[in-house]
């Protein structure tokens, strides 16, 4: 496929867009720090036949917020509308490389420029329900990062290795996320003043002996503190948590 115009894309695909800067309420959030943040949701873990989440464990693929929220609710009224359109998404990256990513700056571009419209910081979420490395989204040979440089990318990764991208592209932030298994390995996040976000059913104060933020009050984490944990509440899935669910601090 060959992407002409906006139109083209949604005839040959019929999807009506890749992302979106109101694609959640946590992003819709943003407006009230002056921040614009253009987002991006595909099909989680293996659903769409591709793997997009390379760390993830049994519990965070049971307990997966794509089964929550608007998701849950949108379910119920129109059937898998949105769930066949981010595996629509997802299927498009891999199977269509060059058209998603002319696609994707497309998009890029124009949320930015009604960033600047509105007088708006501007930032990008590629990851909201996957796990891809920054690195994937690439078209002529730059990745998403170098294409565009001066526009802060971020992300919450469960691949230790990914956070190695932080040293080399300064638009790019990373918060590692506790598993319920990686503890070792959130403790030398901490220490290299990486922050970890931790889901908790009640977010504490402090947990580890490090300060806990409430990370529900906004999802702009480039602007946190370094070697903090992002609190998070655990969100109502179409599962049932029970008391064995590490990655939950109950």
């Amino acid at each position: 496929m060959e992407l002409t115009t906006k139109a083209s894309a949604k005839r040959l695909t019929g999807l009506s867009y890749l992302g979106d800067t109101v694609a959640s309420v946590k992003h819709r959030k943003a407006g009230k720090y002056g921040e614009l943040t253009y987002s991006l949701y595909l099909a989680p873990a293996k659903t769409s036949g591709y793997e997009v989440c390379p760390g993830r464990t049994k519990e965070c693929t049971k307990f997966c917020l794509n089964e929550s929220g608007m998701n849950t609710m949108t379910t119920k009224v129109k059937g898998d509308v949105i769930n066949d359109s981010r595996i629509k998404k997802t299927k498009l990256f891999f199977e269509e490389r060059e058209f998603f990513m002319k696609w994707l700056m497309f998009e890029i571009k124009a949320a930015q420029n009604k960033a600047i419209r509105m007088n708006y910081n501007f930032s990008v979420r590629l990851n909201n329900t996957s796990d891809i490395s920054p690195l994937d989204f690439v078209l002529d040979g730059k990745n998403i990062l170098e294409l565009f440089p001066t526009t802060i990318f971020y992300d919450y990764t469960k691949v230790k290795e990914r956070t190695e991208l932080i040293k080399e592209y300064s638009n790019y932030n990373l918060t590692y996320s506790y598993t319920g298994y990686n503890l070792t390995e959130c403790e030398k996040m901490l220490l290299n003043k990486i922050n970890v976000a931790v889901v908790f059913k009640m977010i504490p104060e402090n947990f580890m002996g490090y300060p806990v933020i409430d990370g529900d009050k906004n999802d702009l984490r480039y602007r946190d503190d370094n070697g903090i944990i992002v609190g998070l509440k655990y969100k109502r899935t179409r599962n049932k948590l029970t008391s064995d669910i590490k990655f939950v601090i109950q």
